[in-house]
């Protein structure tokens, strides 16, 4: 071997070896016995609604109440549940919740949720009203106290004037007040 190859050599194992130092100092500590990963990409969990994933979406849902009608226009989700004899005012709460929470928190193109919830009248068969809902993403309790949602008390006045909320007279002599 000549001397200007083992010069090629020796600079090639000194580079070998300056990458090799290089690579340890640039690897991350490991993570000590009790310690966090923290996530440097975070995968958005949200989901642009369309008429094709819009059953998939509420069917991921547990409704206490049965859903009647669901309609999808533009950026308003319209949803119609029916009370059954036996529901109370805190199971239409829980569901106008989940609601609330899967159009708003699991979607990016819901702006508006209309929600109402009836019963079938056991004279005519005819639906009759008892509740409506009219919540908006541009609402700034969206943004700002969202976390409260899932304590709020069906009697709350701010909530339900956040919500929207409409009762009728037939809710009234059902639920009370």
């Amino acid at each position: 071997m000549t001397s200007s190859a083992w010069k090629a050599l020796a600079a090639s194992a000194c580079c070998a070896g300056l990458a090799a130092a290089l690579l340890l100092a640039l690897a991350p500590d490991p993570v000590p016995d009790g310690g966090r990963h923290l996530a440097v990409f975070r995968q958005d969990r949200s989901v642009r609604l369309d008429s094709n994933n819009l059953v998939d979406l509420l069917a991921g849902a547990e409704f206490g109440q049965k859903i009647r009608r669901v309609r999808w226009s533009g950026a308003v989700l319209s949803v119609d549940f029916t009370v059954a004899g036996g529901g109370s005012a805190e199971d239409v709460y829980a569901d106008l919740k989940e609601l609330i929470a899967l159009a708003f928190g699991h979607t990016s193109n819901v702006r508006r949720l209309l929600v109402r919830f009836g019963e079938d009248d056991p004279v005519s068969g005819r639906e009759r009203l008892l509740l409506a809902a009219d919540v908006r993403r541009s609402d700034p309790w969206i943004a700002e106290d969202w976390s409260g949602l899932k304590d709020a008390e069906p009697d709350d006045r701010i909530w339900r004037e956040r919500l929207r909320i409409v009762t009728t007279r037939i809710w009234e002599v059902r639920f009370g007040r």
